[in-house]
């Protein structure tokens, strides 16, 4: 009688115990460990957020930009920094000049520089009167083109340095720009998408407003599709937005992160469906335009907040975040597995 007291209250069980039983949570927690100890590692080479990443010409090789006023040319395979460039304010973002063999940095302080790996001390492009936001750099690398939180967009020539033309927008305080072509895309905090001509900064075409600050862009490598990703917070307005750039529409609105979306890049493929977002909640996603949904994702967790990322043909990743660089690898069981962090 006393054992069968014990049973009905509770001391004595022959079922396992709950803590004995895999829960998924924990499975998921087993999983992540195993793969945080198979990355490689290099030693940080920016000492707080990485906030932009560039996609260098030289193989396994990448331009950064930090909040501690570095910007660097990494190879992320022998984990050497081959050039340091040094500034005053956070390098808000950078692009490289291949033909001239030169880095393109803007920065918090309002100026646009042109790093050249023979020289000591850059180009300086002065103008701006607020934060640089965006830099881009012409296919034949003879003309910068720089936007701000001062409204305007200008361009530079290389050669001279001096301002070939500016233009001021009300309320355009510019977040991100790209440029194909003659085509210059740009996104704002007054919540639109705008494409400007290159040639003498006419305006194309502005889409209608989005209910939420266009963060980051991207053009797709045909030329014919426009990325946007727009902030937002709880899921609301946290979506990429995609535009048709020759019927002038929109298309599609991606929903899926739950805080603000950072920065957005296509697949570097000539008929690319395919577009990778980064956001606030750590999150990466990977996007079938076709099927309208995501297909991929991970959450780095203990990285923070992701502020750029590259996307590279085997749909293979590089994140800029609040802890550093995480390159994620497209595994065979359609994950993106973390692999080097520095």
């Amino acid at each position: 009688m006393k054992f069968l007291r014990d049973c009905l209250s509770g001391r004595h069980s022959t079922s396992p115990t709950k803590s004995s039983r895999p829960t998924p949570t924990s499975y998921r927690q087993q999983q992540q460990q195993e793969q945080q100890s198979r990355v490689k590692r290099h030693s940080k080479i920016h000492q707080s957020a990485v906030t932009c990443l560039a996609r260098h010409w030289e193989s396994h090789t990448v331009a950064t930009g930090g909040t501690d006023g570095n910007a660097t040319i990494f190879n992320y395979n022998t984990g050497r920094v081959l050039q340091y460039m040094r500034h005053s304010k956070t390098v808000t973002k950078v692009c490289v000049a291949s033909r001239i063999d030169g880095i393109v940095t803007g920065c918090r302080d309002a100026l646009v520089r042109l790093w050249k790996r023979d020289t000591s001390a850059p180009a300086v492009f002065s103008g701006h009167s607020l934060v640089v936001t965006a830099v881009v750099i012409s296919p034949d690398n003879t003309r910068v083109i720089s936007g701000s939180r001062d409204n305007c967009i200008k361009i530079w020539d290389v050669a001279t340095g001096n301002l070939i033309c500016s233009i001021t927008e009300n309320r355009n305080l510019i977040t991100d720009m790209k440029l194909s072509d003659n085509i210059l895309v740009q996104t704002s905090e007054d919540k639109r998408v705008r494409i400007w001509d290159t040639r003498n900064l006419d305006l194309i075409h502005a889409f209608p407003f989005k209910n939420y600050i266009q963060t980051s862009c991207d053009i797709s490598p045909n030329g014919n599709l426009i990325v946007s990703g727009s902030n937002g917070f709880n899921g609301s307005g946290c979506h990429l937005n995609i535009w048709d750039i020759r019927n002038r529409t929109q298309l599609h609105e991606l929903r899926g992160h739950l805080q603000g979306v950072n920065s957005v890049a296509f697949l570097p493929a000539p008929s690319s469906r395919t577009v990778f977002s980064a956001s606030k909640d750590s999150v990466v996603k990977a996007w079938n335009l076709d099927l309208q949904s995501c297909f991929m994702e991970t959450r780095l967790a203990g990285m923070g907040s992701i502020y750029s990322l590259l996307s590279y043909e085997e749909l293979d990743i590089l994140c800029g975040t609040d802890n550093g660089c995480s390159f994620l690898e497209h595994s065979s069981t359609d994950d993106l597995v973390p692999t080097l962090m520095f």
